[in-house]
């Protein structure tokens, strides 16, 4: 049950994440709402207001369905069954309430052509020469090396966890390379108002900054903390969520921050001219735009930014997202297989072996310095490998014998610990009971 709560804690965040961005769209930013650019006269129009409040409504319900569908997923046993509903809820509760943001924007491109407030685009993109002359200050590449110092310490400490360490490491400088270069350096334009557009390109540019800045510290201190606590499972689950934690606020802290702004500054534009790009966004979602010969654009509001589709790296880059997020469900589909399969145990003239689905693992008997059958295991936890109800292989680590490799069924004993003349640990245990004797017996024998 500790299993499942961390499972789906891990990711049941996302709905009241979602519900908090999505109902922010309702409200008024450079004369933009719910994805469609409209006039000022628009905020008060009753048919409109309306719209906004169906939304809002709709979001809400969504979210309590998406909550409430978590309940019964609890009280299913079999992990691999539970991975399965968990990938597939996961994108339930990512795509549903989007519908809801698509069919509003729609509502409100119907109400602007009613209206006569559309403003024809010839899909050009639309620039601020003044503002855009703005020097860029960027923020030194010092502030990140104290991060990705840290992030390296851990190379000192473990080395056979060097893949793991290296990986944040590299997350680390990619902070950077993200902050130098997703970055577009385009001006907001709203109105005719220089001023305005100056304002809202300095407060965009220096939260980008700020929020690259945060993770790279955030994901340094994680590094380290984890390397600190590897061998505590529940210190480097803290650890983890800490990381999450920290990450996830300050990224939407920032977010909230600019939007907050972008509201407050523009709220009193679109009375005369604005900039309207509604045609060059589908459902008021995606960047299409072949006039635009930028890879990756700002979105219209808050920091972030979004890919340009009509760009071929785009759409390859978005399907194999999509395709990614798709085959969520073949993994536990996969985990049924693994879960099914017996972990099989026997000895040769030359070596005992362990083996389970596609994996197998041999140890020589002349490398074999005492064998024993164990009818308990010592609480271990996992370093690399595979932890399901019905096996247990790769490397694992407890505070009595360090790290050790297993392949074992942990419902079945008595399990079988071989230790090597070079000081290797290894614990083997079949499905079935008599077999894993049966290879105590022959490695008894064989010695």
């Amino acid at each position: 049950m500790v299993g499942t709560l961390i499972l789906w804690g891990c990711i049941i965040w996302v709905v009241p994440l979602m519900y908090v961005l999505l109902r922010n769209e309702a409200k008024w930013k450079k004369n933009i709402v719910v994805g469609a650019t409209l006039p000022y006269e628009a905020r008060q129009d009753p048919e409109v207001e309306s719209v906004l409040r169906r939304y809002r409504r709709q979001l809400g319900w969504v979210s309590l369905a998406m909550l409430a569908l978590v309940v019964p997923c609890l009280f299913v046993s079999r992990f691999s069954v539970q991975f399965i509903l968990w990938s597939v809820w996961i994108l339930v509760a990512i795509v549903v309430p989007q519908i809801s943001f698509v069919l509003t924007n729609m509502d409100l491109r119907r109400i602007k052509e009613e209206r006569g407030w559309h403003k024809r685009s010839s899909a050009q993109v639309v620039s601020d020469l003044a503002a855009a002359a703005i020097p860029m200050k960027w923020i030194s590449p010092w502030w990140f090396l104290p991060p990705l110092a840290l992030s390296l310490v851990p190379l000192l400490l473990d080395r056979e966890m060097w893949v793991l360490w290296v990986a944040d490491a590299v997350l680390v400088a990619l902070c950077y390379v993200g902050y130098r270069w997703l970055f577009r350096l385009r001006s907001e334009v709203v109105d005719e108002n220089t001023d305005l557009t100056v304002a809202l390109t300095r407060l965009r540019r220096y939260n980008w900054g700020k929020t690259w800045l945060w993770i790279a510290w955030a994901t340094g201190f994680f590094n380290l903390g984890l390397c600190l606590t590897l061998e505590w499972f529940w210190g480097a689950m803290a650890v983890t969520l800490v990381y999450c934690v920290v990450v996830v606020v300050a990224a939407i802290g920032i977010e909230f921050r600019v939007r907050r702004a972008q509201e407050r500054l523009t709220a009193d534009s679109g009375k005369e001219f604005y900039v309207d790009e509604d045609d060059c966004w589908i459902w008021g979602m995606f960047y299409y735009n072949p006039h635009d010969k930028r890879l990756v654009v700002n979105n219209r509001t808050g920091v972030n930014t979004t890919f340009n589709m009509a760009k071929r790296g785009a759409q390859i880059f978005m399907g194999a997202t999509l395709l990614i997020l798709l085959a969520l469900p073949l993994v536990g589909v996969w985990m049924m297989y693994e879960e099914a399969i017996p972990v099989e145990l026997r000895v040769t003239e030359e070596a005992v072996v362990a083996r389970h689905s596609g994996t197998e693992y041999d140890v020589p008997l002349e490398d074999i310095e005492s064998a024993q059958l164990l009818e308990e295991i010592p609480a271990s936890s996992r370093v690399a490998g595979t932890a399901m109800e019905s096996v247990s292989k790769g490397r694992y680590k407890n505070g009595e014998w360090g790290r050790f490799t297993c392949c074992l069924d942990p419902r079945t004993g008595p399990w079988l610990l071989l230790r090597t003349t070079e000081g290797e640990i290894w614990l083997f245990g079949a499905s079935d009971s008599a077999d894993t004797q049966s290879a105590y017996q022959a490695v008894e024998a064989a010695r």
